[in-house]
């Protein structure tokens, strides 16, 4: 396939409101804005990551299909931020974001052909297009975000995409796992910072509400299991140390949920949650594997496993929430969760890129509605009870005061 830059022209117009696959969450207050927000600049971290990743490997069709994703994803950004900052400073970030990923291209590009001076031109570009972010960020943000806290955030946001590709190419496949983790939780923890900084004031204390910050903490923990299940796909077929590797850091994701349903119900919840929801991976691990080997039995069984998993789990979460979530109601969510991740699975296997990404994209839009669920029913279930930290991940909020200097 001939040599393209991640995005055209035709791209960012084919994306116009489509919100990157986003469309479906309605941006009817602050407080889904900055959700928004934050989803859309995790998502760019996963998608740039699996850009350079594949650049890496050789992955034309992969490549491709990522760089256009990058290309709605800017888009949604851009379509997001512009009621806040205007149609003028939107064509400017635009213009920023978008260099600032052909710059990341070209980094890769670099990386995949062992060329020091075109990793070294890359790096050099980033180091540019980083102080005009900052600056841009905190001219934006009328005082409230200063441009050292600014630049480094994105500095940060930079490093963590040069050291994963960079471990990546040298086959430090565990190293460049759990950077992409932190990648994800760091470019989704600055959409918080740049909501606090950006929408009125007036909005902060509801982002810092228990409620949002559960809804966020499960969004966040939700939106990295769909992203970890898919790169876990890609490295089935590749090295199996990237695959192992891969795995381990879906683990430490399932860990973090159980660590969120800890401190919301206790620890006897916890381990129901942990021993259904390792099942349910391993259902899709096994599919994946199966899937690879075309084994049909293999597939069958474990299309079973996942339908006991949607069964026993709607069950297990209607009981902890006193039937606020209906069991069957979250039977058929699960099963609508399910067919997709699946179907995600058979494009990516049968190398059809574009179709992986289209599904993916419809994936990650959903855990916005299975954590508004979530989040609204064990809210209502535990009430004043429930955890001023949200489910204890993080929410954004240590990120917050280290980045504006608090």
């Amino acid at each position: 396939m001939p040599e393209s830059s991640p995005i055209t022209t035709s791209q960012r117009g084919a994306g116009q409101g489509t919100h990157g696959g986003l469309a479906a969450i309605p941006a009817s207050s602050g407080a889904d804005v900055a959700l928004q927000l934050e989803a859309l600049l995790g998502l760019h971290s996963i998608l740039a990551a699996d850009m350079m990743r594949a650049r890496v490997r050789a992955d034309d069709d992969l490549a491709q299909s990522a760089n256009a994703a990058l290309g709605l994803n800017t888009t949604a950004i851009a379509d997001l931020l512009q009621p806040i900052i205007g149609a003028t400073a939107r064509e400017q970030f635009t213009t920023l974001w978008t260099e600032h990923i052909q710059a990341l291209f070209n980094y890769a590009r670099g990386a995949a052909t062992k060329d020091s001076d075109v990793r070294a031109d890359a790096r050099r570009e980033l180091v540019e297009y980083e102080d005009d972010l900052a600056r841009f960020f905190a001219a934006q943000s009328d005082g409230r975000l200063a441009p050292a806290a600014a630049l480094a955030a994105v500095d940060k946001h930079v490093e963590h995409l040069l050291e994963g590709v960079d471990a990546y190419a040298a086959q430090d496949y565990r190293a460049s796992a759990k950077i992409y983790r932190l990648s994800y939780a760091h470019s989704f923890e600055v959409g918080a910072v740049l909501s606090h900084a950006l929408l009125p004031a007036k909005v902060g204390a509801t982002l810092d509400s228990p409620a949002q910050t559960l809804r966020t903490s499960l969004t966040h923990l939700l939106g990295e299991h769909v992203a970890l299940m898919m790169a876990t796909v890609r490295s089935s077929v590749g090295d199996q140390k990237d695959f192992t590797a891969m795995g381990a850091a879906i683990n430490a994701n399932t860990l973090d949920l159980t660590a969120a349903f800890d401190s919301l119900f206790g620890p006897a919840a916890a381990r129901r949650f942990q021993a259904r929801w390792a099942d349910h991976v391993d259902h899709l691990l096994a599919y994946t594997s199966a899937t690879v080997r075309k084994d049909a039995a293999g597939r069958q069984n474990a299309r079973q496993g996942m339908r006991d998993f949607d069964s026993s789990f709607a069950a297990f979460l209607s009981a902890a929430t006193e039937n606020r979530l209906p069991g069957t109601a979250m039977v058929g969510t699960f099963e609508d969760y399910d067919r997709r991740l699946l179907a995600e699975i058979d494009a990516y296997v049968s190398n059809d890129h574009e179709r992986a990404q289209a599904v993916r994209q419809q994936l990650y839009a959903e855990t916005f509605t299975v954590a508004q669920q979530l989040s609204g029913a064990i809210g209502a279930t535990l009430g004043a009870r429930l955890p001023r930290g949200g489910s204890q991940t993080g929410g954004g909020g240590t990120a917050i005061r280290f980045l504006q200097g608090g």
